[in-house]
């Protein structure tokens, strides 16, 4: 009994999901584009370029995460502090106000650290 009840769970999610998609695709299919030429991953996410400061934030995110890393292994609160400004520069850009709020409270909590 239980194994049909999970069969039906399973299918009714299968037909959510590809009703779902095809909401999302209605833009390419009345464009006359076929979505299985077109790719899953192309009709779910959306194109979107870069601005040059975006670029460039985001390099310097990677290089935050980095230090964060390194840091983790040292536990030099300067390495912690340096890696918390990189990483809030980057989402300060993307305007990722939440993580923008994460960064500064482990930024303040290691400059304490440092401090004391």
């Amino acid at each position: 009994m239980e194994t049909s009840k999970i069969i039906i769970l399973v299918i009714l999610n299968i037909i959510f999901m590809l009703g779902w998609t095809i909401a999302l695709a209605q833009k390419q299919i009345k464009d006359g584009k076929r979505l299985i030429k077109k790719g899953w991953m192309k009709i779910l996410v959306r194109e979107r370029k870069l601005t040059p400061k975006e670029r460039l934030a985001a390099r310097i995110g990677y290089l935050g995460a980095g230090l964060l890393i390194a840091a983790q292994w040292t536990v030099a609160p300067p390495l912690y502090i340096a890696g918390f400004i990189c990483v809030l520069i980057q989402t300060a850009v993307r305007k990722q106000w939440n993580l923008v709020a994460l960064q500064v409270n482990g930024l303040i909590a290691w400059i304490i650290h440092l401090l004391t």
